[in-house]
């Protein structure tokens, strides 16, 4: 199984893209400081996500995943 330039630039793409929504995530919880056992549930909740996203990323990538298409979700002009 060969890995091909647009799946290594999808992948480096999401990492991207996912790295910068988790920073964003935190630092408005950080701003607004909302009571501590909800910014703890949003910072939980929100790393969860991350892991999930790229779990399936690194399937897909790997040809073994669930059949999602997450290139699809963000740039529909990549999937052939």
């Amino acid at each position: 199984m060969a890995i091909t330039v647009g799946s290594l630039f999808t992948f480096i793409i999401v990492m991207l893209a996912c790295g910068l929504l988790v920073w964003l995530a935190f630092y408005v919880v950080e701003q607004f400081q909302p009571p501590e056992p909800v910014g703890r549930i949003i910072r939980v909740v929100v790393v969860v996500i991350a892991v999930l996203v790229i779990v399936a990323l690194l399937l897909n990538f790997a040809g073994v995943g669930p059949g999602v298409r997450i290139s699809t979700l963000y740039a529909p002009w990549l999937s052939a």
